[in-house]
């Protein structure tokens, strides 16, 4: 059986993630380990399949002991506090007990590739409050020598429709929103083949929302 670690399990994205996983045949011989400081929201997951761990991902025993012989390392939010103590920890966890495929939410505008008046209004929406933060996240990753998945987003609907285009690091960001459950379909993705968007940070957004200037919902 593989092990799949999910921290922040009770977003959106991660419980998408989370359903599909459990409902899926290509992912059978996957066991998650669920990591949250709210397990009281869950609990309706526990099974065979899933355990669930009480704690913060910001406490590091928290992430050595979950991380134990584990295959990779989803985490379902934007690292986005000061000191990126997530990232940090999934790092030197990854080390210490030999998992190499971290996934990681991000937040569009990490390179300030986003042109024009809407990379503006996002730079001052989001702010450097979270940006600062978020763009060490990404740096400590890309330095560490794992194999990484940066997915930058940008606002978040709840439109129904799997649609979505995918934008490399060096290219300019392309659309102002998409749904969580395209996001979450891009992760299963990288799941389902962990060698998909190796070493990558990809912008993910709804082709047909390019050229606005503010998110459309």
């Amino acid at each position: 059986m593989r092990k799949f670690v999910i921290l922040h399990p009770t977003g959106r994205i991660g419980r998408m993630v989370i359903d599909k996983v459990l409902a899926d045949d290509q992912f059978k011989d996957v066991n998650l380990t669920l990591v949250t400081d709210r397990p009281e929201l869950i609990q309706d997951l526990a099974s065979d399949r899933v355990e669930i761990i009480p704690g913060k991902a910001s406490d590091l025993a928290v992430i050595m002991e979950a991380t134990k012989d584990c295959d990779l390392v989803f985490l379902a939010k934007v690292d986005d506090k000061k000191f990126t103590r997530i990232t940090r920890n999934l790092v030197k966890a990854s080390k210490e007990n030999g998992f190499d495929r971290i996934v990681e939410l991000s937040l569009a505008g990490l390179y300030y590739e986003i042109v024009g008046e809407f990379g503006t209004w996002v730079d001052e929406w989001v702010g450097s409050g979270r940006f600062l933060p978020a763009r060490e996240a990404g740096h400590r990753l890309e330095e560490a020598g794992v194999n990484y998945t940066l997915i930058r987003m940008p606002a978040l609907t709840d439109w129904p429709d799997v649609k979505y285009s995918l934008t490399q690091r060096d290219q300019e960001f392309v659309g102002v929103s998409v749904s969580r459950v395209s996001v979450a379909d891009l992760v299963l993705k990288i799941m389902a083949d962990p060698n998909y968007l190796a070493y990558a940070s990809v912008g993910i957004a709804q082709p047909e929302t390019a050229g606005y200037e503010r998110p459309v919902y």
